[in-house]
């Protein structure tokens, strides 16, 4: 057994030292938050209404604090700079290197780089290192940079904050630094610069001491887990183990790289911890566990609807983005016309014609002026004409960021930005902390530069992006962090995971602008890897020493290999235990009582009218009778995915467009072949031309332009090649293309064909259907054919003229190269020039009496409504199925590595 209740309370060593009026000085922001709670729920159940806040900051807000108090008395004058100031700062003086390639001037992420180096650098005392002789073209750069850093610095009263410590050990050493005593609490060693200031501070006459809150462990267990699911699964079931037992209890998920397995993590824990929490419904806060470790605050719903915002008053957005716009309850949604937006985005903004999938705010309100849904969605279009008088007033000029900071600020207001029937907490949240990060922009006025609203955007992109933001902490039961989060807290039990050879010491980078030698002579993490070991062994005992209860697990298997535990293990003598001694073992689930019903029911028949869908019916009903009665039956389907450019039906249709207008001027192969080159290419100009109608004349941008013109060069060389195939042919006149056939009957059903064309031959007619993508005469030879098209409108011409004679049907394949060719049933007609004649075991004419059966079959099935989940080839014929949320299969079969011989899972019916 082991002592419930430790984490709650104040370790006796901080208590004494605040009352000995000690400042407690904690190694990161969590611990200082946990000692405090604890602080103050200690006086509550001492039973005391008021008292003041414990002396208890993180390191880098202690240092922060006695700047300040330094500049208040009038003992500094250095301004400390925040990131944005000191990203700036680099940025500025990396783009005014004239001895760096222009092909390499990616100025926010090589500043970024020069600050990371900088603080390295500083914080392991090597400045005075930076007038050695570097060799390599990166090192000397950055000693370029450092130098004009380390300039401007000293020359503008500035500071950063790597060197803080520094200037703090500086005020020590001469007298200026007040404190009371300070209390070090969850370091597990000092950096070189902390060190420094820290003896300084002793040296000055103030009281130092490193305070214990390590808790004397009575049970320290090693298991091992097949794989790092299995891993996570186990701990996830031990904690709730844990917490059936006892509630109050406070339980560490200590995560090496957390920040890579946080989403399976937090799969995982809301299935076993609270599966109550998977309905969408649900509120956060409820949840059991949460994480300390927080997300970018770009990645929050509310501040990448605001950035979306605020971009498209600038520019376009792609359709995707407009898309999650309009069905977000974070912008301008009154709640009467929530499924006028839904239905507007499902069926007219994504089925619009864009050459390019963006969209501006114009478009949009243009659009919606132009829509059948406009009455039912005037508050949308009213908020998007705002905005777009907002987006007027943008200029060209430049700027103060606290200008276009406010203008921001206006436009999101007038965006009407936020849930209009009230945020919860962590939506309130991040709108706090937005503001921080718009209040933090402004500071960049420091210098005073005036910038453009693109610079602003691309700032606040940046600002936001590493930024990171979690809900305040509601006190969940299970705390899930890294390891050095861990730092400086006590809890009742914890769980290690990832502790094996592979993943545990996790590797240190190194940075590439400082000299590998110097930075293994300073001992930087990953240039000094028995430094970095020893640093890992540490953090590893502290972990230890930080419960009554641990446990240490690793999974056997990873991706890198087969792993053993971690030798940083070895010194802690843990006890090796297995998963099932552990672990409670999960019941057998008891069977339901099931309730028997008859599914034998027919459906109603089709109505005697003509459907919708035509040929299409019947290829869906010959690919799975389930698909073709959820799709055109129950018009489930699912929405259309936005490409650049042109996707392949849209392409498809234009051809069509071009090759009717090409033969119906024409006519004939005998026409074709009295063409000289320059008449028909000015025919076929004056096609591609009538095919692009739409395209070019919605071409608002040189992109769309260059697209629609690299599209016309496209039909250009494709349908000369084509027509080259065509001529190969044997003599023929076009009777007509592109013909609609209305309300023909096919079983019982009654359909709209469309015929993509007709050609007269000495011995009778040929039936085309083109084809860009890959069809073969085989896709028709089935009971269940693939391809029923060309059969199907054999079968209703033979029907409609009798006398006419049916010479052949074929796929008309149009596709650029050797797969370009005349496909039919008798006949096959390559790109290469070669012909063949087909040899089958019946006449076309017997043929198309086994066709009428077939599809009258397949006709009659889909009319009396059999919705069979009995897809043709399972698992392919389902691989591009959007109704298989629908249907019962065997999801598992779609895997990559599924054999091909897969049935059905024995629950299907």
């Amino acid at each position: 057994m082991h002592v419930k209740g430790l984490a709650e309370e104040l370790p006796q060593t901080v208590v004494d030292a605040l009352e000995r009026g000690a400042t407690i000085v904690a190694a990161n922001q969590r611990a200082a938050r946990t000692l405090q709670y604890a602080f103050d729920k200690r006086n509550r159940i001492s039973g005391q209404v008021t008292w003041g806040s414990a002396a208890i900051l993180s390191w880098d807000a202690w240092c922060t604090g006695h700047w300040q108090d330094l500049i208040v008395r009038g003992e500094a004058t250095r301004v400390l700079l925040n990131r944005t100031q000191e990203h700036a700062l680099w940025r500025k003086i990396v783009a005014s290197d004239k001895e760096l390639p222009a092909s390499l001037h990616s100025n926010d992420s090589i500043a970024g780089m020069a600050a990371d180096a900088w603080q390295l650098l500083l914080r392991h005392n090597g400045l005075r290192r930076l007038q050695s002789g570097w060799s390599h073209p990166e090192t000397k750069a950055f000693q370029r940079w450092a130098e004009e850093f380390d300039r401007r610095c000293r020359t503008q009263q500035l500071l950063s904050r790597a060197a803080l410590e520094d200037a703090l050990r500086h005020a020590a050493s001469e007298g200026r630094f007040r404190s009371s005593p300070i209390g070090l609490v969850g370091f597990d060693e000092l950096l070189p610069a902390q060190r420094m200031l820290v003896d300084a501070i002793s040296a000055s006459g103030v009281s130092v001491e490193r305070l214990d809150v390590s808790v004397v462990s009575q049970q320290r267990l090693l298991v091992a887990a097949e794989n790092g699911i299995q891993e996570v699964t186990m701990a996830a079931r031990w904690a709730r183990k844990l917490l059936e037992e006892d509630p109050a209890q406070r339980v560490a998920m200590i995560v090496t790289s957390l920040e890579t397995k946080r989403s399976s993590i937090d799969r995982i824990f809301r299935e076993v911890l609270a599966p109550e929490l998977q309905s969408i419904h649900a509120i956060n806060a409820a949840s059991p566990y949460e994480f300390s470790l927080g997300v970018p605050l770009s990645e929050t719903p509310m501040t990448r609807i605001a950035l979306d915002l605020v971009h498209w008053c600038a520019a376009p957005l792609p359709v995707e983005r407009v898309s999650t716009l309009l069905v977000s309850p974070l912008f301008a949604m009154a709640e009467s016309e929530r499924n006028s937006r839904a239905v507007f985005d499902a069926f007219e903004l994504r089925k619009a014609k864009l050459l390019r999938p963006e969209i501006s705010l114009a478009w949009l309100t243009e659009a919606l002026s132009r829509s059948r849904r406009k009455p039912r969605l005037s508050f949308l279009t009213n908020t998007l004409r705002a905005m777009m008088r907002s987006a007027q007033s943008l200029t060209e000029e430049q700027r103060p960021h606290a200008a276009w900071v406010d203008f921001i600020r206006k436009l999101l207001q007038v965006a009407q930005w936020g849930r209009s029937d009230g945020e919860d907490s962590v939506e309130f949240q991040t709108r706090q902390k937005w503001e921080n990060t718009l209040d933090e922009l402004i500071t960049l006025d420091i210098d005073g530069t005036k910038v453009s609203f693109q610079q602003v955007l691309s700032e606040l992109q940046r600002l936001t992006q590493q930024t990171m933001f979690a809900p305040e902490s509601h006190r969940a039961p299970v705390q899930i962090m890294g390891p050095l989060e861990a730092a400086g807290s006590s809890f009742d039990a914890i769980w290690f995971l990832g502790a094996g050879d592979l993943g545990w010491p996790t590797k240190s980078t190194t940075s590439p602008l400082l000299p590998w030698a110097l930075q293994h002579e300073l001992g930087i993490p990953g240039a000094a890897p028995d430094l970095a070991d020893a640093s890992a062994q540490r953090i590893t005992k502290r972990i230890a020493e930080s419960a009554t209860l641990v446990v240490f697990s690793y999974p056997i298997e990873v991706s890198e290999g087969t792993q053993r535990p971690s030798p940083l293990l070895q010194s802690l003598r843990l006890e090796p235990t297995s998963m099932a001694s552990l672990v409670p073992s999960v019941p057998d689930s008891v069977p339901l009582q099931l309730e028997e019903f008859s599914d034998l029911r027919p459906l109603p028949q089709v109505p005697d009218h003509v459907v919708p869908g035509g040929a299409e019916i019947l290829k869906l009903q010959a690919a799975c009778g389930f698909r073709a009665f959820a799709e055109r039956r129950l018009g489930s389907t699912q929405l259309r995915e936005i490409e650049l450019g042109m996707d392949a039906g849209e392409r498809g249709n234009i051809l069509h467009r071009v090759l009717e207008h090409f033969w119906k001027q024409v006519r004939s192969q005998s026409a074709l072949k009295a063409m000289s080159a320059a008449e028909r290419a000015s025919v076929l100009s004056s096609s591609i031309e009538y095919g692009l109608q739409k395209p070019s004349a919605s071409a608002k941008t040189r992109w769309e332009e260059a697209y629609v013109d690299l599209q016309r060069a496209r039909l250009v060389n494709l349908i000369n090649s084509w027509l080259d195939l065509e001529l190969r042919r044997e003599p023929f006149t076009v009777k007509f293309s592109e013909e609609e056939t209305s309300d023909v009957q096919i079983g019982s059903l009654r359909l709209n064909l469309r015929v993509d064309r007709v050609d007269v031959t000495e011995d009778g007619e040929v039936i085309l259907d083109y084809k860009t993508g890959g069809a073969k005469a085989a896709h028709w030879q089935s009971e269940r054919p693939e391809e029923p098209q060309l059969p199907l409108y054999a079968v209703i011409s033979q029907a409609a003229q009798p006398d006419v004679p049916l010479a052949d049907l074929a796929f008309a394949q149009i596709r650029a190269g050797k797969d370009m060719a005349l496909e039919g049933y008798t006949r096959k007609i390559a790109a290469t020039g070669r012909s063949s004649s087909r040899r089958r075991e019946i006449t076309l004419e017997e043929q198309l009496v086994v066709w009428r059966n077939i599809l009258e079959d397949l006709a009659n099935d889909f009319h009396r409504g059999a919705p069979d989940v009995d897809p043709k080839n399972y698992p392919s014929t389902c691989a591009y199925c959007a109704q298989r949320i629908l249907c019962r299969l065997n999801p598992a079969a779609f895997d990559e590595d599924l054999d091909e011989e897969t049935t059905f899972d024995s629950g299907n019916g």
